[in-house]
């Protein structure tokens, strides 16, 4: 078995997020020993600008409230490459060892100009590994 075939994932997708407002994704880690996120972010209209001026994870042992931020997962305000018009976007990446870490992940970014945002994140070394679909957290579920 390829070792990324027992993983799960969980997406969440902001056709457009403006300037100022949040893009944030909540992940329920159970039964997960780690999980890497990738926070996609299109291409600007406007003149070049750094990606995000917020990017971080909270933590907290209920969904929906009480998130706090994770010590070290946070990327510094305006850190990173630019994007702007003509360009692919950016791509951040969080791996966090779960492990010591409470249940729910918040993925956290307000983009530095308007543009849509995804996070997508795929949780691995599971208690129990989906062998169809709707546990692996897809729409298809194909092996080959």
């Amino acid at each position: 078995m390829n070792h990324l075939e027992g993983t799960k994932t969980a997406a969440r997708i902001s056709a457009s997020v403006a300037v100022g407002a949040t893009h944030s994704h909540e992940i329920d880690t159970y039964g997960a020993d780690y999980v890497s996120v990738d926070v996609v972010y299109s291409h600007f209209t406007a003149a070049a600008a750094s990606y995000a001026t917020v990017l971080k994870v909270q933590q907290s042992d209920t969904a929906g409230s009480g998130q706090v931020d994770v010590p070290g997962l946070s990327v510094v305000a305006g850190a990173g490459r630019t994007t702007g018009v003509g360009v692919n976007g950016a791509v951040a990446r969080f791996n966090v060892d779960c492990r010591g870490k409470k249940r729910y992940l918040t993925v956290v970014t307000t983009p530095g100009q308007p543009a849509a945002v995804a996070t997508v994140a795929r949780l691995s070394k599971l208690e129990e590994m989906p062998t169809e679909k709707t546990a692996a957290g897809v729409d298809a579920f194909v092996s080959g």
